[in-house]
């Protein structure tokens, strides 16, 4: 007998049904299949790692160049140390290689500075060459010295050395490193010894496995303790302490302080000549042209408007002509007799002088309009 299988009736749809479920998407937990991963985010000691692990081959990289091309800069600074010294007796040409010795040592330094701080980031103040702070050649030959003897110049060549030095175990030890990774391979390349390219050491095919992880493991903590090692040097030679920061500004003060000092006195002496030359003349030929117009006074006196007052001092004046055509002039005179002739058409005429026709003193008034007062 069959069983007919019955379906289980539909819910009628009626105004009281039960609420449907939210229509809210929940979000999907993140980083499962329900949805998209979010973005990583990278903890600060993994960012710290991997900015030690970046600053580490990047000294490497350095240091593999500086042991190149450090070699060749000290080779050159010691030839012509070596010549300034053995040819300063010939007419002086030794002293031209010192020079250049000098300047060389101070675009080491500076390069080593500016290559230090570009990798670490120590906060390094720029390396500045010194400057004269005396004028002539004494000045000039002072300011050689002062580089020659600067601190931090030194400094810089020190880093450079101990940089080169480091240089030249880096260039080996990579070439190991390469070796120990063609080691890793030997044994796919079938016979029964492999040559190391670089040593040109014969390894036995058995052996090459082995020999190339011991070479691969101890090359790569000889590079990374190199790198450890430079970083510790460049900032115990190249970061000042306390100590040397407040020495290095005290001599600077002082330093400035005489600059100061040397340049008040300069100025002082640049006032006193222009005093003394400039100056003085000047005040005796305005001395000079005052006492010739007490003597002489105006040949011409014109007075066409406003009103002028003046006096004349000292010995009397030969001869005075007053040509008024506007305005008011008062005029004191020595006191002494004038022999004096007037022309006047309008105006008015005050004169209190002591006449006499016989005077050798002669005044001639002229008046226009206007108003002239004469007294002595």
């Amino acid at each position: 007998m069959t069983t007919a299988s019955i379906p289980a009736p539909l819910p009628a749809a009626t105004s009281e049904s039960a609420p449907a479920p939210s229509a809210t998407p929940v979000p999907p937990a993140v980083g499962t299949a329900a949805g998209p991963a979010g973005p990583a985010t990278t903890s600060p000691s993994t960012r710290s790692r991997r900015g030690r692990t970046a600053r580490a081959l990047g000294a490497l990289a350095q240091l593999a160049a500086v042991g190149v091309v450090g070699s060749v800069i000290f080779g050159v600074l010691a030839t012509l140390l070596s010549l300034g010294i053995s040819l300063v007796l010939l007419f002086g040409i030794g002293l031209l290689f010192l020079l250049a010795f000098v300047y060389a040592l101070y675009a080491t330094a500076w390069l080593e500075y500016e290559r230090v701080e570009g990798l670490y980031r120590y906060g390094l103040p720029a390396l500045r060459a010194r400057r004269r702070d005396r004028p002539g050649f004494a000045g000039w030959l002072r300011s050689v010295w002062d580089q020659f003897t600067d601190g931090p110049m030194w400094r810089g060549i020190a880093s450079a050395a101990v940089s080169t030095i480091l240089g030249l175990f880096v260039l080996p030890l990579v070439g190991g490193l390469a070796s120990s990774l063609v080691l890793l391979f030997a044994p796919l390349l079938g016979g029964d010894t492999v040559r190391v390219p670089v040593t040109g050491l014969h390894v036995a095919v058995e052996w090459a496995l082995l020999v190339g992880v011991l070479g691969l493991i101890v090359c790569a903590a000889l590079l990374a303790g190199i790198a450890v090692l430079h970083g510790v040097l460049t900032r115990a030679i190249l970061v000042p302490n306390r100590e040397a920061q407040l020495v290095e500004q005290a001599r600077e003060a002082g330093t400035q302080r005489e600059s100061a000092v040397r340049a008040g006195e300069v100025e002082r002496t640049r006032i006193e000549r222009d005093l003394h030359d400039g100056v003085q003349p000047r005040l005796v030929s305005v001395a000079m042209t005052l006492g010739l117009a007490q003597q002489k006074i105006d040949d011409d006196l014109r007075l066409s408007a406003g009103a002028v007052t003046g006096a004349v001092t000292g010995r009397a004046p030969e001869e005075v002509a007053i040509d008024v055509s506007a305005g008011r002039l008062d005029l004191t005179l020595p006191d002494d007799a004038y022999a004096v002739s007037t022309d006047v058409s309008a105006g008015q005429l005050d004169n209190r002088l002591d006449v006499a026709s016989s005077s050798a003193n002669r005044v001639t008034v002229s008046v226009s309009t206007g108003y002239v007062a004469l007294r002595s």
